[in-house]
């Protein structure tokens, strides 16, 4: 054997040992890589599932709103004065003709004693007409004449004593003195006002609803709303405008809500659910909500053939911890743990969780 020949056996058999060393070395890689493939092929992940069915459902539109006072009246001025006196204070419950604001009387009083004088002196002269007429000294004429006279002397009292009934502002509706706008020594023309009274109850969630909502939505139906402080209110819709609004092209809607005790305050952000269809739906724990590789929330759950398929939902409600879906199969294997951990159409070994 040559030194060529022998040079290229030498060579020959290295390269045979370091590719056997390469192998023992990497068995256990390969092993892991190959038990890899077998799980991904076999069963990657253990998942745990639960069977559950649709039930008929009412189905709700959910609306971000707020809270709001059914009234809200600025009390105004019907005639001309200084304010003299103010009897309630701010944040005070007033009742229906409650007097709020009592302005100076001025000259009011004179003019009243005034037409009342008038009214007197006219009354005299139509009862001396009367009997002039009766007895034929004075003609039918004049004797209307005097009773025009002393009717317009009537009028006048009248006149009066509504000017110097209007130095006292009263509250229009029960509620409350929310804000005191006038002080005392303030000149109130008419028109001005001395405060504003608000109606707490009821109370109204108002919201408003989309173009693509508000088909679905008919005054009358009895609702609810749960408000950013934990309430649970139930009420009725008691208004759904017809006219969108110009700018935002929404409808707005009004829950009347029962506030006897006043504990709702406005301006309170709410969530109001107001019922439109029933629908069959599927009671299921928010922690089985994902998203998919889009960003659309759904669930994933198990075919026939045990492989995994996603499925977007819509919330519609809530029941204690379990929240109400549509979108899904009539039954389904629902995954409720692991599901973050598999794919689409990735086959699963599952164990269904017992019923409670």
């Amino acid at each position: 054997m040559n030194k060529t020949t022998k040079t290229a056996v030498v060579v020959l058999l290295a390269l045979l040992l370091w590719m056997s060393s390469g192998f023992f070395q990497n068995n256990t890689t390969s092993s892991n890589v190959n038990s890899l493939k077998i799980d991904n092929e076999d069963k990657i992940i253990k998942v745990r599932a639960r069977k559950i069915y649709s039930e008929l459902k009412q189905s709700n539109v959910l609306i971000q709103g707020r809270t709001e006072s059914s009234r809200d009246v600025l009390v105004a001025s019907e005639t001309n004065g200084i304010v003299k006196e103010i009897f309630v204070k701010k944040g005070e419950f007033v009742k229906k003709n409650q007097i709020l604001c009592k302005l100076s009387t001025d000259s009011r009083r004179a003019k009243l004693d005034e037409a009342k004088a008038l009214m007197l002196q006219k009354k005299l002269e139509w009862d001396a007409s009367k009997v002039l007429v009766e007895k034929g000294y004075r003609s039918q004429t004049k004797a209307a004449g005097s009773k025009a006279a002393y009717d317009a002397s009537k009028a006048l009292v009248i006149q009066m004593e509504e000017e110097l009934e209007n130095i006292n502002i009263r509250s229009p509706f029960d509620g409350f003195f929310n804000d005191n706008i006038a002080e005392i020594g303030d000149f109130l023309s008419i028109g001005m006002p001395c405060g504003q009274v608000v109606d707490y109850n009821p109370i109204l969630v108002i919201g408003q609803v989309s173009e693509q909502e508000i088909k679905k939505i008919r005054p009358g139906v009895q609702g609810f709303a749960i408000l950013s402080t934990g309430e649970k209110l139930d009420g009725k819709l008691s208004y759904v405008s017809k006219t969108a609004d110009s700018r935002t092209r929404t409808f707005r809607i009004e829950l009347e809500i029962s506030n006897t005790n006043f504990e709702v305050k406005d301006g309170i952000t709410a969530e109001l659910f107001i019922p439109t269809k029933k629908v069959q739906a599927h009671l299921i724990p928010p922690s089985s909500l994902t998203l998919d590789s889009e960003g659309k929330i759904g669930v994933r759950h198990i075919s026939n053939n045990n492989e995994v398929v996603f499925s977007g939902v819509e919330i519609i409600g809530d029941q204690k911890e379990m929240i109400w879906v549509t979108g899904l199969p009539e039954e389904v294997t629902l995954i409720t743990i692991g599901q973050e951990f598999v794919l689409e159409g990735q086959k699963v070994n599952f164990t269904l969780e017992a019923l409670n």
